[in-house]
């Protein structure tokens, strides 16, 4: 290998290593100087990199060092729940058409969406201070998460979901119960009712999340940008979307043996 290729150095050199240039150790794919970020790569242009990247406030523009973290975090969650919208659609659709398998595929894909919105709730709650935030609150007029029209498209979703969930089993001719205390016979059936039980638990997580957030950033006894009590969103935390597919799990616990307790355990383990 050359010394130009080596970059000016040589293996088991010694002696100063003054006028040699340093090593490129960046990894490039471009050489210096290509102007990046200016949209002139075809990644740029599909992306629209230059569009994208000037939606959040400048510097200057801040009223904060962390209202950077604060705007990205919620832009990119509405990227995400329009992914999940778009996703759930094709659920409901797949759903309609006895295609249980890409409904799941579906199902699965919004699930992990999910979790990407509990950890963005999370990261906010981790990294702004309380004093920087009440510093954003003055840039936000009247702001809510509330008003986000991705979290309240979702809302609209779960009746939808509903229907196509009770339209199947009319269609199919069964019951809630007969899946779950058949669920050998209709694993199909079963783990549909279960991914969208893991929607709502996930989306019931996501809430509770964001009340933790509320309670760490601006108290519990504090009033929001429109003049609510941080209380009010204790009640959006307590709705579940499928309460019929909660209702089984008591109804077959309640009836089973040991709903209030079993036997006590003798002295080998053994009622």
């Amino acid at each position: 290998m050359s010394e130009s290729s080596n970059h000016g150095f040589q293996a088991g050199s010694t002696g100063s290593d003054e006028g040699k240039p340093h090593p490129d150790v960046t990894g490039r794919y471009y050489i210096p100087g290509f102007p990046i970020g200016e949209g002139k790569t075809d990644y740029e242009k599909y992306l629209r990199t230059v569009e994208l990247l000037s939606l959040q406030k400048s510097a200057a523009e801040s009223v904060s060092p962390e209202e950077l973290l604060f705007q990205v975090t919620h832009q990119a969650s509405e990227l995400w729940m329009k992914l999940m919208l778009r996703e759930l659609n094709e659920a409901i659709a797949f759903m309609a058409a006895d295609n249980l398998w890409m409904a799941l595929r579906s199902l699965r894909l919004v699930h992990d969406c999910q979790r990407v919105l509990v950890m963005q709730v999370d990261l906010i709650g981790s990294h702004i201070s309380i004093v920087e935030y009440g510093k954003i609150r003055t840039a936000l007029g009247q702001g809510s998460g509330m008003e986000s029209p991705g979290f309240n498209w979702l809302l609209e979703m779960a009746p939808k979901l509903g229907e196509a969930l009770d339209q199947l089993l009319i269609r199919r001719q069964i019951t809630i119960r007969e899946i779950y205390t058949q669920y050998q016979q209709h694993m199909e059936l079963h783990t549909l009712c279960e991914a969208l039980m893991d929607y709502d638990d996930l989306f019931h997580k996501w809430r509770a999340h964001h009340m933790a957030l509320v309670a760490r950033t601006i108290g519990t006894d504090s009033n929001s940008l429109k003049g609510l009590a941080t209380q009010v969103l204790q009640k959006g935390v307590k709705i579940r979307f499928f309460p019929e597919l909660l209702e089984i799990r008591s109804i077959l616990t309640n009836e089973s043996g040991v709903a209030y307790g079993g036997q006590p355990l003798g002295s080998e383990g053994t009622p």
